[in-house]
């Protein structure tokens, strides 16, 4: 899939003119087609990601009760295909235990950004990286891998010495652009190994492939 390639996402989020108005405003200026759901959808157990798949779903947060969370828990588990998440509109002091709600979280803006925030947070997303703070990134990963890497996974020795140094600076956070400085490459070349990394570890996103990392090099391959 190419970058200019339009996008599916369904924006939970209560049917008004705010709503509305938020959701062109992005896809005029992203190549992305946004339906608007709201939350009640998944109450009547309407919203079946199969029947209507998509790429990201996209939750305005206060929007969203426990009982909504819930019932969007289950709608997930039914989906054939992993989709991504973006959270809108959360508040400063968002507990970090409201977010590890959101297992395939990859973009979080807050109640204070602006549109152009947006926008270019968007365009991060669909170049494949992950738009949040590196604090909640290593929150996730603490959280999701329960242990810490003693003896580095066989597969990450088949991996080229190009794809091991790529995955291990995505590993410590590191951004395409950053990767690309630090190697001396450039982003394309970047985002061609990481594809074939991904493919190659058998997982779909970057939090997934930090995640790996964590759970498969062990502490020792990160001092070189």
């Amino acid at each position: 899939m190419t970058e200019t390639e339009t996008r599916s996402a369904i924006l939970l989020a209560d049917d008004n003119l705010q709503s509305s108005l938020l959701k062109e405003s992005i896809e005029q200026k992203v190549a992305i087609k946004i339906t608007l759901v709201s939350p009640e959808c998944l109450v009547k157990g309407t919203l079946d990601l199969n029947e209507q798949p998509v790429d990201f779903i996209v939750a305005d947060f206060p929007a969203l009760s426990n009982q909504h969370i819930e019932r969007y828990h289950e709608v997930l588990e039914q989906a054939l295909d992993t989709v991504q998440e973006i959270l809108l509109n959360a508040p400063a002091d968002i507990p970090h235990s409201e977010m590890l709600k959101w297992q395939n979280l990859v973009g979080l803006f807050y109640s204070s950004d602006n549109l152009d925030t947006l926008v270019n947070g968007f365009e991060c997303i669909l170049r494949g990286e992950m738009w949040m703070s590196r604090k909640l990134v290593f929150e996730y990963i603490k959280f999701y891998r329960g242990r810490q890497c003693a003896k580095t996974s066989p597969y990450f020795t088949k991996l080229t010495k190009r794809e091991q140094q790529i995955i291990k600076l995505l590993g410590d956070g590191a951004s395409n652009t950053e990767i690309a400085e630090a190697l001396f490459v450039s982003e394309n070349t970047v985002k061609a190994h990481l594809h074939n990394t991904f493919k190659k570890i058998k997982v779909k996103n970057r939090l997934q492939a930090l995640l790996w990392a964590k759970n498969n090099i062990a502490s020792n391959e990160f001092v070189s």
